[in-house]
């Protein structure tokens, strides 16, 4: 279980703003228990934003009155459960009523055997990845299906390349879709993402939605080898 942890380091530099004028603190208590609440509410904010925090400050309230009607063993385990059970699978739960929502109400969207969604914005030339070794040089966008963006290219402000054998099953599937010069929309379940490995920006079984404009395609060795032979 992740401990949080407080960098210390930081307390001096928020006392000194402290004094500076912003703010009510004044005391050096007063800024060491606003970096804690600070480095806490960063942690519950990542873990679920909507969690009641006044059930939070009563648990911490009991914590310091020796009164906790849970002990560190029995509340580590709980936390495990959740975070290794409970919320992967509430979050699968969650991804496959989104996509299947997105199927409904979107006539456009097509599906493939596999359960990826897409739609093609524009299909763009004959030429298209063919084989899982190709590399592709793409911009593109990702977001959760709550609309929030977790990686962009375009942000960044240049191309990205990736053989697609080195990307996500979604990924891998669905740019070989659309040609050279064309831009796609992809709904990918979350099997065919991260699954429950996945980074903690995004979060276990999350489905992704990806636009993903395709500005080349070069094959990769086993694909230049079939090329020669004929």
């Amino acid at each position: 279980m992740k401990k949080i942890f407080i960098l210390l380091g930081a307390t001096a530099v928020i006392f000194s703003a402290c004094n500076s004028g912003s703010g009510s603190l004044k005391s050096e208590q007063d800024s060491l228990a606003y970096a804690i609440g600070v480095d806490l509410g960063s942690y519950i904010k990542n873990v679920d934003s909507t969690l009641n925090i006044d059930v939070v400050s009563a648990a911490i309230k009991d914590v310091l009155k020796n009164k906790s009607k849970l002990d560190q063993e029995a509340s580590y385990a709980f936390l495990r459960e959740y975070f290794t059970v409970r919320k992967p699978a509430k979050a699968k739960k969650e991804s496959e009523e989104f996509l299947a929502k997105v199927e409904k109400e979107n006539k456009n969207i097509q599906k493939t055997e596999s359960g990826l969604l897409y739609e093609i914005i524009t299909p763009g030339s004959d030429v298209k990845a063919t084989g899982d070794s190709d590399t592709v040089r793409v911009m593109y966008k990702g977001e959760l299906k709550d609309g929030k963006v977790f990686d962009s290219s375009y942000d960044r402000g240049d191309t990205a390349e990736f053989a697609l054998n080195r990307v996500i099953k979604g990924w891998g599937e669905g740019l070989k879709l659309v040609g050279k010069g064309g831009k796609i929309k992809l709904w990918i379940p979350a099997d065919l993402a991260y699954g429950e490995q996945a980074p903690q920006s995004i979060g276990p079984n999350q489905a992704l939605v990806f636009e993903v404009e395709l500005f080349d395609v070069m094959p990769g060795p086993a694909e230049e080898k079939k090329a020669d032979k004929k």
